[in-house]
């Protein structure tokens, strides 16, 4: 029976708090670079890469606070390895903030292979700070759903543990002295 209700409480309570955690201090992947100005990475895996304005954020030991509106004339250029120019997709839907950054998207990229990129952001007088990163929406979605699979079976085994303690319980108080 208590067996059950400590189950219970840490599919109920531990399971949710470490997912959470696990969302908000994950390891993010981007490449952090000043802007106006260029920078060459590595692209892992094909995938949809997105282009972010850090407009608050902390940069080798300087921190940025900057507008969250872009000046007017920038522009994006994202190429890959051999030259070729990727098509550029405005997609300013999304804002993210961690730990004291924030950042909303500019635009993405569909990259179709791995290898090298290179970013290229011209025009604007203020110096900034930009990061490239893939899209992690289908990780952090997968994390979630996982995290509140586990944690109803987990809870619910509990609760089934401490029911099933419950009526062992109950029915040991019933038995009759010389019966078995």
């Amino acid at each position: 029976m208590i067996a059950g209700g400590v189950i219970f409480m840490f599919g109920a309570i531990v399971v949710p708090v470490l997912i959470i955690l696990t969302a908000i201090l994950g390891k993010s992947n981007a490449v952090q670079f000043k802007v106006p100005g260029t920078c060459e990475t590595s692209v892992g895996k094909p995938g949809r890469y997105y282009l972010w304005n850090d407009f608050q954020t902390v940069f080798n030991g300087k921190s940025y606070h900057r507008s969250k509106t872009l000046p007017d004339g920038m522009e994006f250029k994202i190429h890959t390895a051999d030259g070729a120019l990727l098509p550029f997709v405005s997609d300013t839907s999304i804002t993210s903030s961690v730990n004291g950054s924030s950042k909303d998207s500019i635009g993405y990229v569909e990259i179709q292979s791995p290898g090298r990129v290179k970013i290229e952001v011209t025009g604007g007088e203020e110096e900034r700070i930009f990061s490239f990163a893939p899209s992690d929406l289908f990780n952090i979605l997968g994390l979630l759903a996982g995290g509140v699979g586990l944690s109803a079976l987990v809870a619910l085994s509990g609760l089934g543990l401490g029911l099933w303690g419950i009526i062992k319980f109950v029915n040991s108080r019933q038995k009759v002295p010389g019966q078995t």
